[in-house]
């Protein structure tokens, strides 16, 4: 049988801290996880995006610039990393707040996200700038 031409990813561990000290949630850890719909969702519905956001996406995770919570999606967070690109696009990833039967976090979408929505979400205080320790 051939492979699925999108499987499932494990991107690794979700920094809870960080989460939670921007969104005053109480998140568990977990790991995250791109499934297959998502992954295909994310290859045919942002086609355009998809190379760098596939390149990007557990970097993004792993470490975030902002974080964030779109008012319309209370369900999802937001995770976003600038990455240099010259059109100052940053990419974008949305995960579930509430884990699977896993304990994992499920990864709903991923796209780049045009430079002036980020300053104008960080404007409006929907993204937080975070720093790793």
């Amino acid at each position: 049988m051939p492979p699925k031409p999108y499987p499932a990813v494990d991107l690794g561990p979700l920094p809870v801290d960080l989460i939670n000290a921007a969104l005053n949630t109480e998140l568990e850890p977990g790991y995250a996880r791109l499934s297959r719909t998502a992954h295909r969702h994310m290859a045919t519905d942002h086609a355009a995006d998809y190379p760098v956001c596939i390149a990007e996406i557990a970097a993004t995770i792993a470490a975030p610039t902002f974080i964030g919570q779109a008012p319309e999606h209370g369900r999802n967070f937001e995770m976003v990393r600038r990455i240099g690109r010259a059109d100052g696009s940053a990419v974008l990833v949305a995960i579930g707040l509430e884990p699977d039967d896993r304990g994992d976090y499920r990864v709903r979408t991923c796209y780049l996200l045009e430079a002036g929505k980020v300053e104008d979400r960080r404007r409006q205080g929907r993204l937080k700038l975070v720093i790793a320790r």
